[in-house]
C-alpha cells in the first residue's frame, strides 16, 4: 500500500528520498526504545499517514492518537483502523498524568500558537522519564526548499499555516528545560529536525 504523506506531498524525486530518509529515522528511534511493547501517544496525528507507515514497519503496539480536527480523526480511523483515536487539543489533553511510555509529535509544533503549553501537557501525560520523539521543519532550509520547489512565492517560501519557524539552536533551547535529548538529527534528516528525548 502506498502511503501519501499529506504534509509533504511532492512528485519531486529528491524530496521523496528526503522524506523516506526522515521516516526511516523515526522508525529507528522507536525501535531503539522498544516501542512495540509500550503504550504510546501520537500527539497531533493529522490524517494518520505517519502512523500508517509505522504500523507497516511493525514498530507500534498499543497507541492512542489525538488531533484537534474531527475531520482528520475520521479520515485516520477510516484509513488506519489499528489504533484508538480521540479529538483533543494538545494544550488540554484528555488523559491522566503519567499515562504514556512514549509520545510522538512529528510536524506539529510549527503549527501551535502556544507551543510551551503543549509541551507541558506532553510532559504531564508522559510517565516519569518517558520518551518523546519530536520533529519540526528545519529553518531556514525548509522555507528555502519551498522556494526552490516554487511554493509560497508571495510569502517568501514560508508555509501559510506555520506559526513558528524553528531554527536548530532555538528549538533545542525550547526543549532543554523539559527533556534530555538522547538522539539528535538535523542534516541527516534534512529538511527536518528530529529528536529522541526523555522527559526530565
Amino acid at each position: 500500500m502506498e502511503i501519501k504523506h499529506t504534509n509533504y506531498i511532492s512528485t519531486n524525486p529528491i524530496f521523496r528520498v528526503l522524506l523516506n530518509n526522515f521516516l526511516h529515522k523515526v522508525r529507528n528511534i522507536l525501535v531503539s526504545i522498544g516501542s512495540i511493547e509500550l503504550l504510546g501517544l501520537d500527539a497531533g496525528c493529522g490524517e494518520g499517514h505517519m502512523l500508517g507507515y509505522l504500523q507497516s514497519q511493525g514498530v507500534l503496539g498499543r497507541l492512542i492518537a489525538v488531533d484537534i480536527s474531527q475531520r482528520n480523526i475520521s479520515l485516520a480511523k477510516k484509513k488506519f483502523p489499528f489504533f484508538d483515536y480521540k479529538v483533543g487539543n494538545l494544550c488540554r489533553l484528555p488523559f491522566d498524568d503519567d499515562t504514556f511510555d512514549y509520545i510522538i509529535s512529528t510536524e506539529v509544533f510549527e503549527h501551535l500558537p502556544s507551543p510551551k503549553l503543549a509541551i507541558l501537557e506532553l510532559k504531564r501525560t508522559a510517565k516519569p522519564s518517558g520518551h518523546l520523539l519530536i520533529s519540526v521543519p528545519f529553518e531556514p532550509f525548509f522555507h528555502w526548499g519551498n522556494l526552490v520547489r516554487g511554493k509560497y512565492w508571495q510569502r517568501g517560501g514560508f508555509t501559510p499555516d506555520h506559526c513558528n519557524f524553528w531554527r536548530k539552536k532555538q528549538f533545542l533551547s525550547f526543549l532543554a528545560p523539559l527533556v534530555n535529548v538522547e538522539i539528535e538529527y538535523s542534516f541527516k534528516t534534512f529538511p527536518w529536525l528530529l529528536y529522541g528525548c526523555r522527559f526530565k
